[in-house]
């Protein structure tokens, strides 16, 4: 067994993001580990994510924060899970971004006022689909990993 670290989840969520604030953060990791801010930053999210994914078959508990993995291997679809709710976890923090409310709110031209409105709108129904792209994930997560046999057995 080969613990899984955090970084195989990281590479497959900044594989569906763009987002220059992390990009910035997490250049150069690949050749030198200096600056692990932006594996921090990403950690929180992930933390976040772990309690949407209730029906993994393994214990996401058992992992190390300090040193970024988790103390179990994870398989291709687990890793694929948790990138999904990672995802959600940054697009709320962008959905939540107080600016962007309070620019909304303060803007005195309609034009900007409802261009912004439309991108909050957009954001939240972006998040309605990556919720629902996940919870898909999971259901078929566990009926790959449903024991048919023992289910279906007569004694």
């Amino acid at each position: 067994m080969t613990p899984t670290p955090y970084t195989e989840i990281f590479d497959l969520v900044m594989m569906s993001l763009t987002n220059y604030e992390l990009d910035s953060l997490l250049s150069g990791l690949d050749d030198t580990p200096a600056d692990d801010s932006g594996l921090v930053y990403l950690t929180g999210f992930l933390v976040n994510a772990i309690p949407n994914f209730d029906n993994c078959t393994q214990d996401l508990s058992d992992r190390d924060d300090d040193t970024m993995t988790f103390n179990i291997e994870l398989d291709y679809y687990e890793k694929d899970i948790l990138a999904c709710w990672t995802s959600i976890q940054v697009l709320q923090k962008e959905i939540f971004d107080i600016r962007q409310v309070r620019a909304l709110i303060q803007n005195k031209s309609d034009a900007n006022r409802y261009s912004e409105a439309n991108l909050l709108k957009e954001k939240q129904n972006l998040k309605i689909q990556l919720i629902e792209e996940a919870d898909l994930k999971q259901t078929k997560y566990s009926i790959r990993n449903q024991d048919w046999e023992a289910m279906y057995e007569t004694t």
